[in-house]
């Protein structure tokens, strides 16, 4: 078993917001939300806004010996329109963490909600209560299982135990 890191990249109320997920080895699980600069200013600081994500980032690698990361995919529906900053912001983003898992050569993988529910072998697990799923997989939380139910944590919590399920098929 490795320690993983699940990251969401959403944009609120105009600021990129990175959420973190880690599965430790002891299947401790471990959140943080990080909130960059404001994404209106995207095409004049993008390398400043991203870099900043990538240090936070690296810090966790080696703060927790991270063997894997793995990335929930924006959903394809995402864009029905014309794509806005917020769009590119994420895209970039996924890109950047990514490739971030390359460099330091580990295993990384892009995941959509339709492969999670696959991997998960659930279709309902979007819908099932994290306590639910905290007895099922017998996982700790460092917190109340409430901060799970935020949208981007639960997204790379699900994804990360996604991951995990597909690490010991």
């Amino acid at each position: 078993m490795a320690n993983i890191l699940g990251l969401h990249c959403s944009v609120l109320k105009g600021y990129g917001k990175l959420a973190v997920v880690i599965l430790t080895e002891e299947d401790e699980i471990i959140t943080n939300v990080f909130r960059s600069p404001s994404v209106f200013s995207f095409k004049i600081n993008i390398g400043e806004i991203l870099n900043w994500h990538k240090d936070n980032i690296i810090s966790l690698i080696n703060l927790y010996n991270i063997d894997a990361i793995v990335v929930k995919k924006t959903e394809r529906n995402s864009f029905n329109s014309r794509p806005k900053n917020s769009d590119f912001f994420k895209l970039y983003l996924e890109g950047v963490m990514l490739s971030l898992a390359g460099s330091y050569n580990m295993k990384n993988r892009h995941l959509e909600k339709a492969s999670i529910k696959s991997l998960l072998n659930n279709n309902d697990i979007y819908d099932l209560d994290l306590e639910q799923l905290q007895k099922d997989y017998n996982l700790k939380l460092d917190i109340q299982p409430t901060r799970l139910n935020i949208p981007p944590i639960k997204e790379s919590f699900l994804a990360v135990l996604a991951y995990k399920n597909y690490l010991e098929l």
